[in-house]
């Protein structure tokens, strides 16, 4: 397989834990793992901006980006920095491409790291068994020959498969539209109720033309997510994601139903952050 990033793991943390991370680096290493740690880099960066630097690597040069999220880590402006490239780097990325670490109890923030984000805690693992752990992630992305690719290339590629030339005459993708915007709302609906026995509320407002989602802990909202046909485009769906403080149109995401011709079924083609492709293929 070509590697086509330069990095298997980018390591972020605060200064606190670096020798936690520094041992946790060496074992990696010791696996034949190609890991970004900022003291390997001092030199090559001399005299250039390192915030600068430190984004570029954060953002397309890693195949994972690991963060040791500490009450340390949450205060400080540069690891926040380094999360808020990887958070806008995992829109265009598919699953995975952010691998939390937690080191003590930190309390984090919702819209930081959502609750159904899985994470691994610093306190059951020694540095070496960690690096095992991060070993077998990079291995199995490898075995699969998935390395997360840019959404430009995946669809590249999906426009180049060779299709078959019959469309159904019956295939509607206004049609087909309304109906995934019933599904999608349909399945919301449904996974409210699991939401109390976790401490979260859940409200589904389900109109023809758009789906609301709220998801709250406490009278705070922790989750939004807005499913609508756009006004301005054709045939399209509109997802915003997270966007209830803010003002405005914003939108992460986009998706037009087509008649897959080779599978002989419809399917979305989505754009921006993938928020609703498990959802619609089951």
């Amino acid at each position: 397989m070509n590697h086509v990033h330069e990095y298997d793991l980018a390591f972020s943390f605060a200064g606190e834990h670096r020798e936690y991370v520094e041992r946790t680096k060496v074992a990696c290493e010791k696996l034949g793992l190609r890991v970004f740690y900022d003291k390997d880099v001092t030199n090559d960066w001399w005299g250039k901006n390192f915030i600068r630097e430190q984004r570029k690597v954060y953002g397309a040069r890693s195949l994972y980006f690991v963060a040791f999220i500490s009450d340390e880590y949450l205060v400080k402006p540069i690891p926040a920095d380094e999360f808020d490239t990887a958070i806008q780097a995992s829109i265009q990325r598919q699953d995975e491409y952010i691998l939390p670490v937690l080191i003590g109890r930190p309390t984090i923030p919702p819209d930081l790291l959502p609750p159904f984000i899985h994470y691994l805690e610093a306190n059951r693992y020694t540095p070496e068994q960690l690096a095992d752990e991060m070993y077998k992630k990079v291995e199995k992305a490898r075995a699969a020959n998935r390395e997360p690719r840019e959404v430009s290339t995946v669809m590249s590629g999906a426009m180049n498969l060779r299709l078959p030339k019959v469309v159904p005459a019956e295939f509607s993708k206004y049609q087909e539209l309304r109906a995934v915007l019933q599904l999608l709302g349909d399945r919301f609906k449904s996974a409210v109720p699991q939401l109390l026995s976790a401490g979260y509320v859940g409200t589904v407002d389900q109109r023809p033309d758009k789906v609301s989602i709220r998801v709250e802990r406490s009278g705070e909202t922790v989750y939004a997510l807005d499913i609508r046909e756009s006004s301005g485009r054709d045939s399209t769906l509109e997802f915003a994601l997270n966007q209830h403080r803010s003002y405005g149109n914003a939108y992460n995401a986009t998706a037009q139903p087509y008649f897959d011709r080779e599978a002989g079924t419809p399917k979305p083609q989505s754009t921006g952050q993938l928020v609703w492709f498990r959802a619609c293929q089951t």
